[in-house]
């Protein structure tokens, strides 16, 4: 469930479990791994193969895992998060933007009757899913261009298990692997052109293949669960997810924008982190005893009311001052689809976007808010015009666009910085 922007890396590091020793393990990506340590890696992996968490042999194993080739575009995509860090505001502007919101409305009118049953069946709302596909994939098109068996094994080789993970599909990177050499045994994905993100993740919900194996739903009849071509099995696969992991409380909300009473919000000044308080959970109605209070869309405050009086815990993503929620389970459940908090927000806001509701009410702690798609596209056609012939602009902030700016801010005297917003565009792109 990741792919090329660097949220995308850094969500499919947090998928991964592996934000903690990323920093510590970057010196180990600074060169490719050459083609004989691949091959030994390989090698050794299949003498693990009594590891798996589902059976696999290794004549299987050897076999299938013996076609694949190193991709470097994992260790370059590991290697993103260290020198390209992102913030929340320029994230959700990106994400959520008023062309994704229609797009994703558009998609919700032309499927209705198949999401009729979709949320029928299992009890996941539908803007939930159809944001979930909105954010991983664009809704299709975007489901990533690395050979998943490639980028599979290579990330196991880069990000080797400890030797404590001696227990069966106890490490996710190495069951990773040996769940897509298992889905290419069992032909549940075409031989050729088997595609997908830097992490493994494939399909139209981008779906990792440990969990492909588990969760796959056949909904239009054909019967072949395929999350690549049909839409109707990625959606209900997608749904499946929710509904057997964690499960979905239907008819509560992911989050509630907040008002902190005054004499609380000392402990949740920013602390550059963000906040999560998850075992703080309790009902609503004793959140709203003690004075917290829901922030309508135009930022009056109403008592904190929903039915069946759902449990929320605090979640602060920059701290004070910045937006405050109370989250429901909901939250959770969608943090077990993808480990990033960021993640979380972009589809829980989409979807509130898609259903007519509104964005957050409270501003983000800066004074240089982010760029929709459109106006990173336009920002890239401007420096395409300035001679970076090598960017294609395609609304998407990559490397070589960050380099661009970088290069830009220097020139027009701006503070260093890969980075540009609402106010600092119009710098960079004002005549000299």
């Amino acid at each position: 469930m990741a792919h090329s922007s660097s949220f995308r890396v850094r969500a499919g590091l947090a998928a991964l479990g592996l934000l903690a020793v990323a920093a510590a393990q970057a010196a180990s990506l600074n060169e490719p791994m050459a083609p004989e340590e691949f091959s030994a890696c390989v090698q050794q992996l299949a003498g693990q193969t009594d590891l798996a968490g589902r059976p696999l042999a290794r004549a299987d194993f050897e076999r299938i895992a013996g076609t694949a080739q190193y991709d470097d575009r994992v260790r370059q995509s590991l290697l993103v998060t260290t020198t390209e860090p992102t913030f929340w505001w320029d994230e959700l502007a990106a994400t959520t933007d008023e062309d994704r919101v229609e797009a994703g409305r558009a998609v919700l009118a032309r499927s209705a009757p198949t999401l009729d049953r979709i949320e029928a069946q299992f009890g996941v709302p539908r803007e939930i899913v159809i944001a979930i596909y909105g954010i991983e994939t664009n809704f299709g098109p975007a489901q990533g261009k690395i050979p998943v068996l490639n980028a599979a094994l290579s990330l196991a080789c880069l990000r080797p298990c400890p030797e404590t993970a001696t227990a069966r599909g106890s490490c996710s990177a190495r069951e990773r692997a040996f769940a897509a050499v298992r889905v290419v045994r069992d032909k549940r994905v075409p031989t050729e052109g088997w595609q997908g993100s830097w992490a493994g993740a494939f399909g139209r919900t981008q779906f990792e293949p440990d969990s492909f194996e588990q969760l796959a739903v056949d909904f239009d009849g054909d019967g072949i669960p395929d999350i690549i071509h049909s839409e109707p099995d990625a959606w209900a696969t997608a749904a499946n997810h929710l509904k057997q992991r964690g499960g979905w409380t239907m008819g509560a909300p992911v989050y509630i924008e907040v008002a902190i009473p005054p004499e609380q919000r000392a402990e949740f000044a920013a602390t550059g982190k963000s906040i999560r308080l998850s075992d703080r959970a309790k009902p609503l109605s004793q959140w709203n005893a003690a004075g917290w209070r829901a922030l309508a869309g135009d930022g009056t405050s109403q008592p904190l009311q929903v039915a069946g009086d759902p449990e929320a815990y605090p979640f602060l993503p920059v701290g004070l001052p910045g937006p405050a929620f109370l989250v429901t389970r909901n939250f959770d459940t969608l943090l077990r689809y993808n480990r990033s908090e960021r993640y979380v927000m972009e589809v829980a806001l989409l979807a509130r976007k898609m259903a007519g509701g509104h964005d957050f009410v409270t501003p983000w702690p800066t004074d240089d808010p982010g760029l929709t798609r459109a106006q990173v596209h336009e920002l890239q056609a401007w420096l395409v015009q300035k001679g970076y012939t090598e960017i294609v602009p395609d609304g998407v902030m990559g490397r070589r666009t960050r380099d661009a700016i970088e290069k830009e801010r220097a020139a027009k005297g701006l503070p260093p910085g890969r980075r540009v917003g609402q106010r600092t565009v119009r710098l960079l792109m004002q005549p000299s």
